[in-house]
């Protein structure tokens, strides 16, 4: 069928996009204020939002309908994290067989969802951090040291029930939903907890922890069950306009070097960063290297999606505009299957 495309607006709208023309098919409000992250289910038929409002919700998109809401009061910007019991794609996964994982009002305690119940399934509260402030100080007093979560990613390599939370102290660690307690792999830091984390990335065993200093800290999951950090642990990024002199007509400000959002190509091989400095920077997986940075928004990027059947790029704007990209499409090899993905370490 034709491609379709869903966003999230600033204005608290959701709207599904036909690609064949780039017209809206439909549009409807979503959330009393922005929504932070939409994402497809059951091939389309079903879709998750999360509100700044804290509020997710699960809709039929071609009623405009709401199946199921949970009120979280999360104040965290982590975008919620849809598991599938299955280990398949999100996309591909009916609502009824998938758990949403949320941070909560205290921000470094997750919750699960099941939309087939009311309420929570169980927490996952992390008690212990990697980081000892100095003079025993937490980077906010109001949580432990560890600080808020600031990403949520799937972890297929260790199985469908489990996922990485990074917290803002750069502490990354593994949850099993069947074992809440407490993490399956203890938690390190990646980076500087002076630079806190703002997102996160996954290639089966590699993990990626953007900062807002820019830096992009790399980390990997070893068969032992532990994260150690990578050879070389950073991940290059091109260099920038704003670090040497620039004309005084020269948008970009110094203090805009981090990132939004990384995406993954469903092929392993390329990572999409959308910069706050309004800029897209494209990463060779293999070499954690930079391939460019791509122009096209007025604002910081706030997300980034690839097309699993064609490895197009879409990236939407603090603007209120979203580009679709061709950049390195034709290298895109298609998407990797679970059971295929040790042919993707690296």
């Amino acid at each position: 069928g034709a491609s379709r495309l869903l966003s999230g607006g600033l204005e608290g709208d959701a709207t599904v996009w036909d690609l064949s023309d780039r017209r809206p098919l439909s549009s409807w409000t979503a959330s009393e204020s922005t929504v932070l992250s939409i994402q497809g289910l059951d091939g389309g038929r079903e879709c998750l939002t999360q509100g700044k409002e804290g509020l997710l919700q699960l809709w039929d998109p071609a009623t405009k309908s709401s199946l199921w809401q949970a009120h979280t009061d999360a104040c965290s910007f982590a975008r919620a994290l849809v598991l599938p019991s299955g280990g398949e794609a999100t996309l591909d996964a009916s609502s009824a067989s998938c758990c949403i994982v949320s941070p909560l009002a205290e921000p470094h305690i997750l919750g699960v969802f099941d939309v087939r119940a009311p309420g929570k399934r169980c927490d996952l509260a992390l008690a212990k951090s990697a980081f000892s402030p100095p003079g025993g100080a937490s980077m906010r007093p109001d949580l432990p040291a560890s600080g808020m979560c600031t990403a949520l990613c799937g972890l297929p390599v260790l199985g469908p029930t489990h996922l990485l939370a990074v917290y803002e102290s750069t502490d990354t660690c593994a949850w099993d939903l069947r074992f809440p307690k407490e993490p399956v792999v203890p938690s390190v830091l990646a980076g500087d907890p002076a630079a806190p984390a703002i997102c996160a990335a996954v290639m089966w065993r590699q993990v990626w922890v953007s900062c807002s200093d820019g830096t992009i800290h790399a980390l990997k999951l070893r068969p032992s069950g532990q994260l150690k950090r990578s050879t070389g642990s950073v991940v290059r990024a091109a260099p920038t306009p704003y670090s040497r002199e620039a004309p005084e007509a020269e948008s970009w400000q110094t203090d805009k070097s981090g990132v939004n959002m990384l995406a993954v190509r469903p092929d392993l091989r390329l990572v999409a960063g959308a910069r706050w400095d309004r800029r897209v920077e494209l990463f060779d997986v293999k070499t954690a290297q930079s391939l460019g940075r791509l122009h096209c928004h007025d604002a910081g990027v706030l997300g980034a999606a690839f097309d699993r059947e064609r490895g197009a790029l879409a990236t939407a704007g603090e603007d209120g505009r979203i580009a679709l990209w061709g950049a390195l499409s034709e290298t895109y090899a298609g998407p990797v299957a679970v059971g295929a993905g040790a042919s993707a370490e690296s």
